[in-house]
């Protein structure tokens, strides 16, 4: 890696240098004794040609996008598909549709109250992960301990799993996008060499330098697009087991004081 970013920098360097030294030159003295009789031409347009293009006004972050050509319009296209499961995870990944607040005391206190007809239709209050495990536990109410733990605990993992699945094309995005720029980059370094090459020595080796400059646009592109997508799927995902641990732990409370106890009073008596 060291030694092609050395390269790239070398080969820069050597595009820029011959327009440089070509301005600081000084003029031959041959020109200084006939200025009087054939005056030197306009540097001008050596000096606009210096001038990058976004140089004249324009901006500079749209030049930059059109610089980097069809596989910068795949990465914004990708970037906007995995936009949508980014606010649709702000969206439906909350507590409230896991384990809401308050539920599981509300549900201790209606089953000592003896209204499991109320539990039985909490998930259709409610359609919270919790609420359909209260609701599965009060109609089966009779069962083991072990059988009803069991049950359980596959209705949390599926469900859990559903939310981890929901962020999983958030880090797809944030792995595709620097593999594009890195393509764009190759394909663009490609296309710059063979224009050096088909122009033969007396080609200007600032064409070479231009399509690097193009080419690297695609892989600041994709690093750019990526850091955001994976820092939102790493905190979906931390977010999701966080979930998932709170849920299992009201749960396995639930299952306790309902049918644990239970069968420990039984075989008490």
């Amino acid at each position: 890696m060291r030694i092609t970013l050395s390269l790239l920098c070398a080969l820069v360097l050597t595009s820029w240098s011959p327009a440089v030294f070509a301005q600081s030159a000084p003029a031959p003295s041959a020109a200084v004794a006939d200025a009087g009789a054939n005056p030197p031409a306009s540097p001008e347009p050596a000096a606009e040609a210096a001038v990058p293009e976004h140089a004249s006004g324009g901006n500079i972050w749209l030049d930059r996008f059109h610089q980097s050509g069809t596989t910068g319009i795949v990465q914004l296209l990708l970037s906007v598909f995995g936009t949508g499961f980014i606010f649709e995870r702000f969206v439906r990944l909350r507590r409230s549709k896991i384990a809401p607040r308050g539920l599981a005391e509300r549900a201790k206190r209606l089953w000592r109250e003896g209204k499991f007809e109320e539990l039985e239709r909490l998930a259709d209050e409610d359609p919270s992960t919790l609420a359909r495990v209260i609701s599965f536990l009060a109609k089966r109410r009779s069962r083991s301990a072990g059988d009803i733990s069991s049950i359980a605990s596959d209705m949390v993992g599926r469900d859990i799993d559903a939310h981890l699945q929901r962020s999983y094309p958030v880090g797809v995005v944030a792995t595709l996008e620097p593999l594009l720029g890195l393509m764009g980059m190759v394909l663009g370094m490609i296309t710059s060499f063979e224009k050096v090459a088909l122009a033969g020595a007396l080609g200007n080796p600032a064409q070479l330098a231009a399509g690097i400059s193009e080419a690297l646009t695609t892989t600041a592109l994709g690093i750019g697009l990526a850091i955001p997508f994976l820092a939102c799927f790493h905190y979906f995902r931390n977010k999701t087991r966080n979930f998932e641990i709170l849920l299992e732990d009201e749960v396995a409370d639930l299952i306790v004081a309902w049918f644990v106890d239970r069968e420990g009073d039984h075989g008490a008596s």
